[in-house]
């Protein structure tokens, strides 16, 4: 674990040294991507999902693709 944490560590780095030099505002980048995640993956259909996963077993994947369709078709 620790080793893995040192390897995150790594990369975040590089990703905000990276932000500076094209003078990307890291802040405000990761606000408007957490918006497009919470719209793309609302809890209430992931907590439907991860239902359906612990329900359903090997069949989970289908599950997980049949809700994100009819979820899609609400909107």
């Amino acid at each position: 674990m620790d080793e893995i944490e040192k390897e995150l560590a790594d990369v975040f780095i590089y990703a905000l040294e990276m932000s500076v030099l094209l003078g990307i505002d890291a802040g405000k980048t990761i606000n408007k991507k957490l918006v497009q995640i919470k719209k793309k993956y609302p809890a209430k259909l992931m907590k439907k999902v991860m239902k359906a996963k612990k329900e359903s077993g090997a069949g989970a994947e289908s599950e997980y693709w049949r809700i994100k369709k009819e979820y899609r078709k609400k909107q």
